[in-house]
């Protein structure tokens, strides 16, 4: 019986197993390899090194989380949803939340580059349409909420806080209004 041919969607397929299952700490050759039935050498012949690897597991798992969005999004409340999709996503995948969010794979150096990575397009439209505020106050609240919601999803994608839903729409829905006012009392230039 000829051996099966191990490839690229293999591989990647084995390392968002070990990612999602244990986090991304446990996702190396030897893992994947165990993971995918076979040596590891194929690992080496679909990719150059384990960065590039893990580049395209970034890039797998940031679809995941599209694919997460669109499935658990309300497009009645879209702003609001994104946010309680945000929190849900590390309540339900504390690890490929940590990867994404919580990782050296994230990379960015400024909070320009959080709004390009993190943002969607769609709901920095959605606000200026519903809230009749312009681009850059849309811009502006979409970052002050995605900061606010991220810092209580990643103390329950880390196991340090364990918030009732319901706590925390009551949270985001005061931070929501506190920034959108702050937003709406500054002088306009």
């Amino acid at each position: 019986m000829p051996k099966q041919k191990i490839t690229k969607e293999m591989i990647l397929t084995a390392a968002f197993h070990i990612l999602r299952a244990q986090g991304h700490e446990a996702v190396n050759a030897r893992s994947i390899a165990r993971q995918a039935g076979c040596s590891v050498q194929p690992i080496y012949s679909c990719y150059s090194n384990m960065t590039e690897l893990m580049q395209e597991l970034f890039s797998c798992t940031q679809k995941y989380l599209t694919a997460y969005v669109e499935k658990n999004a309300d497009k009645t409340y879209y702003f609001a949803s994104i946010g309680r999709c945000h929190i849900g996503f590390a309540r339900e995948e504390k690890h490929l939340f940590c990867f994404l969010f919580l990782s050296k794979y994230m990379y960015v150096n400024s909070l320009e580059g959080i709004y390009r990575q993190c943002a969607r397009q769609d709901v920095t439209k959605d606000i200026m349409e519903t809230l009749s505020i312009s681009e850059a106050d849309a811009k502006r609240l979409y970052m002050h909420m995605m900061l606010y919601t991220h810092g209580i999803a990643s103390m329950i994608a880390t196991g340090a806080a364990d918030i009732p839903n319901e706590e925390i729409q009551g949270l985001t829905d005061s931070a929501f209004h506190a920034f959108l006012n702050q937003i709406r009392e500054e002088p306009k230039k």
